[in-house]
């Protein structure tokens, strides 16, 4: 069976945009000014990448039915995402972010829409097992339930099909009892405090080991401006940051990690899919908005060539 798409579950939000002049202390009041909302949501962002690189790509998650719905479900639509497989709850509040730009970062506010439980068909887990990859985090897959199987249940089926599940982990909300999941990942994305969080006191080593052992493949650490980390059982292999002029850095580690896969699908060189996908996360954080990661695989080779980066070993990804 070829598995020519991948398949994305998660979040899609309106992503609110505003710049403070400095981070205000509790209780203090700072005038903010308010720019231009942007579409966004971690998962949506990466789905976005993935078919700016002319890949297939199917999307899964809950919503309510209203305008903002109907706003997000349209861009997907036109970034080329097929969205049949999104549901519909309209006891759901509209799904939002807010985004405070200071001080050459952004911190991002997600209210939570309440979900406890997804129940999803058979029909949706089909396709799924029919993906190459499955792209999510522990947060958006663990509500999900078919029946009498839970998100677990379902995790094992899929893998069980030759699917590849891809985690993105990079704020590291992980709660009691989520080590489960980290038994049934092909590839983990995390950044520094993501990590941090996972790996609590002990080493990188020795936290890599562990995900490793569980029969994780690929286990990434991005280091922002400094590069990124990538591990597997035989290798490790470091990549140097890229120099940029930072606009915005939201949807970066989005950029970053959906890029690595897409990267994945063209080459067997961790490395070259390593610097590629570094090199697309640079370029993002130049422009505003966490969409600002959408691109051709031409375009991402051309910024390459344009920080005097060799791309004689990259023809692969044309």
């Amino acid at each position: 069976m070829k598995k020519d798409y991948s398949f994305f579950v998660g979040d899609v939000a309106l992503d609110e945009y505003y710049r403070a002049p400095y981070w205000p202390n509790i209780r203090e009041k700072v005038l903010v000014e308010t720019l231009e909302p942007q579409m966004g949501g971690s998962i949506a962002n990466a789905a976005c990448v993935y078919t700016g690189f002319k890949e297939s790509a199917y999307f899964l998650s809950l919503l309510n039915s209203g305008t903002i719905t109907q706003q997000l479900c349209e861009d997907l639509r036109n970034q080329g995402i097929d969205t049949r497989y999104i549901l519909h709850d309209d006891s759901l509040p509209d799904s939002k972010c807010m985004i405070i730009l200071t001080e050459d970062e952004h911190t991002v506010f997600i209210p939570t829409l309440g979900i406890k439980h997804i129940e999803i068909t058979p029909e949706i887990i089909d396709a799924m097992c029919r993906a190459k990859y499955v792209y999510t985090n522990i947060v958006e897959i663990k509500p999900l339930r078919c029946g009498n199987m839970n998100a677990i249940d379902i995790i094992k089926k899929i893998r069980e099909s030759g699917t590849k599940m891809v985690y993105d982990l990079d704020v590291g909300l992980i709660e009691e009892g989520d080590e489960i999941f980290f038994k049934e990942m092909d590839i983990a994305f995390f950044n520094q405090v993501g990590f941090d969080v996972y790996r609590n006191d002990t080493s990188y080593e020795d936290a890599v080991s562990q995900l490793l052992s569980y029969g994780t493949e690929v286990v990434v650490v991005t280091l922002a401006e400094e590069g990124c980390l990538v591990y597997t059982k035989e290798q490790q292999i470091r990549v140097h940051g890229i120099p940029v002029d930072v606009i915005d850095v939201t949807g970066a580690g989005d950029t970053f990690c959906s890029s690595f896969i897409y990267a994945m699908n063209k080459s067997n060189d961790l490395r070259l899919a390593a610097t590629f996908a570094n090199a697309a996360a640079a370029r993002a954080v130049t422009t505003m908005g966490a969409r600002g990661g959408v691109s051709t695989s031409r375009e991402v080779l051309d910024f390459m060539k344009e920080k005097g980066l060799d791309t004689d070993k990259f023809n692969c990804f044309i």
